[in-house]
């Protein structure tokens, strides 16, 4: 018999301990997500002394890494390849920026991390 609640009580402390730490994680977690999006900080485009070619990109914020292609041709962004994934609607985000030569676009709709990260990663590979 105690030899059974030993093992019950052991059970239940493990169980706890289990319970706080998931707490912790779903808690902690998006916090930090959303405190290292907001340390990202995007440089205005300024286009005019880079030379035409294809410009690699990333940029990370813990499990979001979005991993581009930008190309530029004549002063201008005329692509934006995705080369790893990432969650939301990237290329209605690439097409925005395209369309306005500018990382000031509107972000992705419940994707604000991953908006913020693929436009820093566009600017990390313009700053080269």
């Amino acid at each position: 018999m105690r030899f059974v609640r030993a093992v019950l009580k052991n059970l239940l402390i493990t169980f706890v301990i289990l319970i706080v730490l998931f707490a912790l994680v779903i808690g902690v977690y998006p916090w930090m997500l959303k405190a290292g999006a907001n340390q990202l900080v995007l440089v205005p485009l300024n286009l005019a002394n880079v030379t035409d070619g294809v410009y690699d990109g990333s940029a990370r914020v813990l499990h979001v890494a979005p991993k581009l292609q930008v190309t530029v041709t004549g002063g201008k962004i005329t692509a934006i390849a995705v080369v790893s994934p990432v969650a939301g609607d990237v290329n209605g985000l690439t097409a925005r920026v395209i369309e306005a030569q500018s990382l000031n676009v509107d972000a992705i709709s419940g994707a604000t991390i991953s908006t913020k990260t693929v436009l820093k990663a566009i600017d990390n590979a313009l700053l080269k």
